[in-house]
């Protein structure tokens, strides 16, 4: 078998574009139920139609992207009780996570987490949300992949991602940062001391803390009111 007719590329244009409304779509530039008109992205991203639709393919398949024959493509809604049930399963998956972790996490990974929280921590004086988040995030996959099972990373990205989503367009919604480096810094003690049990439980109570501190359902129930 030849592979000349298939050559490799660094990256293809309809992956550019679908990266960067899928960072619009996270961040919140683009909010639930806004109109993908096709004609405009393409014009101010200087792309054809086709590597666009590509493009908009992918992100139906992430589900933040919704088409109907009459309407076209739109950002994904969002329900707003469904914050409650990412974080119950953020919960279940990322304490399964660290129990499947913990006798792998050696002094590097632990390193790396301190390194990553330090990161965070230099954050809070500059109040970049996105940058807060991202580092966030490495701080929880470094964790998740140290288990071993791409399904538990791919399970803890899929939900951070919507949380972000969540937290860039509903008021009031957002991570209380100070409260998330110091729970860090839990995490990380109860790993470099080797106590697994501390490990896991440290956990369990940090993702349930931050689901009750963005007070998720009083914000539900605010935002229903308001319908």
């Amino acid at each position: 078998m030849s592979f000349a007719s298939h050559p490799l590329v660094v990256d293809t244009k309809a992956n550019l574009v679908r990266q960067r409304l899928a960072e619009a779509i996270i961040n919140g530039e683009l909010r639930p139920g806004d109109r993908l008109v096709l004609d405009e992205i393409a014009r101010d991203l200087g792309i054809s139609k086709i590597p666009l639709r590509e493009a908009l393919s992918g992100l139906e398949a992430a589900g933040l992207v919704v088409t109907s024959p009459h309407a076209g493509p739109r950002v994904a809604p969002l329900p707003f009780h469904e914050i409650r049930g990412i974080y119950l399963l953020r919960e279940q998956v990322e304490t399964l996570g660290m129990q499947l972790a913990v006798t792998h996490i050696d002094d590097a990974v632990v390193e790396d987490l301190r390194q990553i929280n330090e990161e965070m921590r230099t954050g809070l004086r500059e109040s970049d949300v996105v940058a807060m988040s991202d580092l966030n995030a490495r701080f929880h996959l470094a964790i998740a992949r140290a288990s071993s099972y791409d399904t538990i990373v791919e399970s803890v990205a899929e939900l951070l991602i919507k949380v972000r989503r969540y937290r860039a367009v509903i008021n009031g919604l957002a991570a209380n940062w100070t409260r998330a480096v110091a729970e860090h810094d839990d995490i990380i003690d109860a790993l470099a001391s080797g106590d697994a049990a501390r490990a896991i439980d440290t956990m369990r109570s940090h993702v349930h803390n931050q689901g009750q501190l963005e007070a998720a359902e009083e914000l539900i129930r605010a935002e229903s009111d308001d319908a």
